[in-house]
């Protein structure tokens, strides 16, 4: 009956040294802040529905599953990791860029930040907004960085939320197969519209390419 007890009490006080050491794991303290860019600039993407992605693996361990680090509109994106040397890779055919996947190689030591750059087909340049007796005007030239894929469509975009995406959407006009890209004009009516504010942005969609390009969001109301 003894032993019996002796055994139980060193179970018990097992358990209690396991629930300890899960109680005392240790948080990652460090961050990586990044962003994917082309020539220093940021990418505009869909950041609704954790879209795009990154891939962050650490090399010594059995499992070599990737960490996923997702990407905001803006094109940033963050990590708490331990500090270590990581390898950073965009996720397989995923985003408005030539699916190259090169590795970027980030040591993290503390608070980090890197670029990660790409090279997308197009670019927005030059684009601007402006709204005038109910009628929202945007202008933008789409610069071709990649030949080979050609734009299907060009769209406007507006939504009521700081989420503004071919997802996340009011409204949308889109303009197929534009014939000049060095000068787009797209218009739409805001006349039935009654939310007191208003974000607005542009989305290039690529044949051949799963997800759009965009510009900058902007307040239009």
């Amino acid at each position: 009956m003894k032993q019996a007890i002796f055994i139980i009490s060193g179970i018990i006080y097992l358990l209690l040294l396991v629930s300890c050491g899960k109680d005392n794991y240790e948080e990652p303290e460090s961050e990586l802040i990044g962003k994917i860019t082309y020539n220093g600039q940021s990418i505009g993407l869909r950041g609704s529905g954790e879209k795009v992605q990154m891939q962050l693996y650490q090399d010594g361990f059995a499992l070599r599953k990737p960490i996923p680090v997702y990407v905001s509109q803006e094109g940033t994106f963050s990590a708490k990791l331990f500090d270590g040397t990581y390898k950073l890779v965009t996720r397989d055919n995923n985003g408005p860029w030539v699916n190259k996947r090169d590795t970027v190689v980030v040591e993290v030591r503390g608070n980090t930040v890197c670029e990660y750059p790409v090279t997308p087909y197009y670019m927005i340049r030059n684009e601007a907004f402006s709204v005038s007796s109910n009628k929202l005007k945007a202008t933008c030239k789409i610069e071709e960085i990649t030949p080979g894929k050609q734009v299907s469509s060009v769209v406007l975009i507006i939504n009521k939320g700081i989420f503004v995406d071919d997802v996340s959407s009011l409204a949308k006009v889109s303009v197929s197969k534009p014939g000049n890209l060095e000068n787009i004009n797209i218009e739409m009516d805001l006349s039935t519209r009654t939310e007191p504010i208003l974000y607005g942005r542009i989305g290039v969609q690529i044949s051949g390419v799963n997800d759009y390009l965009f510009s900058k969001i902007v307040q239009i109301k």
